[in-house]
């Protein structure tokens, strides 16, 4: 069932036309709302807000704001008129139905959507013009922050470079990204896209990486990898894992002591493979990359505790 759901996972309010609705009019996509004013999407009940007003004062105003009563909202990732910050799925609109189980995640960003306690920890879909400061990066010349997306470029870099970033510890946790493969290089013989989450408090020992991997010597070829504490398995990708026509989607799950790991590549699976791993909690987030160009467009963690109480 995991596997399936993962397996899926991969507007703004434009000003209306003079005939829309008014002030405190309930809104939608298909009825905007009039002159003056603008729909806010995030709210259970949509209604036309003045589009100059500011009710978050987080200085930006209704008609640039996706997000009106939560501060942030410049950035829509997914383009469904919510903003990052208030977006219960900040990678993809909303389905028919958005949230099974109550917890205020939506589907596909939902790694269980039917037990309850899943909270987004993080979500960067790299707007803005430089890195966010959550982000640390080992060489940070590689790494820069180019028209919404996050590039690395590695063209003789022999060892994996990296960039993390921590969220609150949950014992259950999802991490999903999304990239492209602008280059292969051929500095090296072993090429890498992969993410990592690891237990790095002073007792921890739980690690687990997911990515592809390829080698240009031997038999090895294009795989799906994942590697925990436990042990490492990997299964030989089913279509090209570094094809620069290809937007690649990368989900790792913890539950428990059970891993998973999932790339697929415009919608088709390359592989899923799984393991297991030492129960404990993953708070360091790491996206990682060795002789390549990969721009990723976004990173997103879902955490869930033990007891399965739900909502954020």
């Amino acid at each position: 069932m995991r596997r399936a759901l993962l397996l899926g996972a991969l507007v703004g309010c434009s000003p209306g036309a003079p005939t829309g609705g008014g002030l405190g009019d309930p809104c939608s996509l298909k009825a905007p709302c009039g002159d003056g004013t603008v729909c806010d999407y995030s709210s259970a009940q949509p209604t036309c807000l003045d589009e100059n007003a500011d009710p978050d004062g987080d200085g930006i105003p209704n008609k640039m704001d996706h997000c009106p009563t939560v501060k942030g909202g410049l950035y829509d990732e997914d383009g469904d008129g919510i903003g990052d910050e208030c977006d219960r799925c900040p990678i993809a609109k909303p389905p028919a139905v958005p949230d099974p189980d109550g917890d205020d995640v939506d589907s596909p960003c939902d790694p269980d959507p039917k037990t309850p306690g899943d909270k987004i920890l993080l979500f960067d879909g790299f707007n803005g013009g430089t890195l966010d400061p959550r982000w640390t990066a080992t060489t940070p010349s590689n790494w820069s922050v180019e028209g919404g997306e996050l590039v690395v470029r590695l063209p003789s870099q022999e060892t994996q470079d990296f960039i993390s970033t921590s969220v609150v510890p949950e014992p259950n946790l999802a991490v999903q990204s999304s990239y492209r493969v602008d280059k292969v290089e051929a500095s090296s013989t072993t090429h890498i896209v992969s993410a990592l989450a690891i237990d790095q408090r002073p007792a921890g020992v739980s690690s687990f990486e997911c990515g592809v991997v390829k080698s240009d010597v031997g038999t090895g070829g294009e795989v799906v990898d994942l590697e925990t504490d436990q042990s490492a398995v990997s299964h030989a990708a089913m279509i090209g894992a570094f094809d620069s026509a290809r937007l690649y989607r990368n989900a790792m799950v913890m539950t428990g002591n059970d891993a998973e790991c999932v790339v697929i590549g415009d919608n088709m699976s390359l592989a899923a493979v799984q393991s297991t791993l030492t129960p404990d909690q993953l708070g360091t987030i790491k996206l990682t990359a060795r002789a390549v160009t990969a721009r990723f467009q976004w990173v997103l963690v879902v955490g869930r505790s033990n007891t399965g109480t739900g909502g954020t």
